[in-house]
């Protein structure tokens, strides 16, 4: 006998006879398939898991077949926000047998929607889920409606084409967020912007504009700077708005990375945080308790959105609203404070 010889891959007949049911009853339970009794699906996933048995990816991508892949699709710059996503949306897929399959898809390149078809074509995966800002692109979820995939969002907006959604109140965490500075005294709060285009940015504009004039408070387009939630854009924003004429006592960022940014800005200057100026951000990352002062911002729950998105792809439930609101919270750390006699 020779000792390369492979041993024999468990085929679907090995665990249909160590269960005692038909080869077709483990198929339909192995591509979770409905109206298969509670018990008997349990005979069959304990003599899988006591065979070893593996699916044959190969058997598994013929027509007709589920692929059990789960794609996310992306193209944030936050490389955290990112892993967030795939965390929550691989925690379902362990769950339910299924895998991940993360593509970035940019569409500003020439080839971008060729190259996303393409994906879909070869990857045939069985749902998507879009995380800002492709959930919020038409060129995206057309791909996708033309190609028959459903797809969840995690989005601000509430006209997508999305069968699910999955989200929080941006505008009303960032008017919460504005809400507290005016509540420390502060009301020459700049803002940095995300980008144009971006639904989330907006959205977290407006919740901005919105406290302000609910105190009775005009915005100051001075104070408004833009930036592409980049850690260096956030920089060069904050840079620019302390050496106006009039300068802010705080400054809200509309994501972690760029209120680091203008942390580091105002530090550069020698300003002190928050006794010269509060900064705040928004999303909790890591990094926002890594740097110090540790920043104030907004935790969204990105983990767990992601992952409730791919329960409801994975296993549809009609009775179930196509919209969930998940909650956020005000995290208040040490990069804010009330306003000084100085800054007065």
């Amino acid at each position: 006998m020779s000792l390369n010889r492979r041993p024999r891959a468990i085929t679907i007949d090995d665990v249909a006879e160590k269960a005692g049911v038909s080869a077709k009853t483990v198929s339909r339970v192995l591509n979770n398939e409905p109206n298969v009794r509670a018990a008997k699906r349990k005979i069959v996933m304990e003599a899988s898991q006591a065979l070893g048995y593996r699916p044959n990816p190969a058997a598994r991508s013929l027509a007709g077949a589920k692929s059990f892949l789960l794609a996310h699709l992306h193209d944030n710059p936050v490389p955290e926000y990112v892993a967030s996503a795939n965390e929550g949306i691989y925690a379902a897929c362990r769950a339910y047998g299924y895998f991940l399959l993360p593509q970035r898809v940019e569409l500003d390149a020439a080839d971008g929607l060729a190259r996303l078809d393409a994906f879909l074509l070869t990857a045939r995966p069985d749902a998507v889920i879009l995380t800002p800002p492709l959930c919020d692109d038409v060129r995206v979820t057309d791909t996708l409606t033309r190609a028959g995939i459903p797809h969840a969002s995690l989005s601000a907006a509430q006209n997508t084409t999305a069968e699910h959604v999955l989200r929080h109140d941006e505008h009303r965490a960032a008017r919460e967020l504005v809400e507290y500075l005016l509540h420390l005294g502060h009301t020459d709060i700049a803002m940095i912007t995300g980008p144009e285009g971006h639904k989330a940015a907006s959205t977290r504009y407006d919740g901005y504009v919105d406290a302000l004039r609910g105190s009775g408070l005009e915005v100051a387009s001075p104070l408004v700077e833009h930036g592409d939630y980049t850690m260096r854009s956030g920089l060069e924003a904050a840079q620019r708005l302390l050496v106006k004429t009039r300068k802010p006592t705080a400054i809200f960022a509309a994501n972690d990375d760029m209120a680091v940014g203008a942390l580091t800005a105002a530090l550069a200057l020698g300003l002190r945080i928050p006794e010269d100026i509060s900064i705040a951000g928004y999303d909790d990352t890591r990094l926002a308790s890594a740097v110090w002062p540790p920043l104030t911002t907004i935790r969204q729950p990105v983990s767990e959105m992601a992952r409730r998105a791919a329960e409801r792809l994975i296993q549809p439930d009609d009775s179930q609203p196509r919209e969930e609101i998940l909650d956020f919270e005000l995290v208040v750390r040490a990069s804010t404070g009330p306003v000084t006699r100085e800054q007065i």
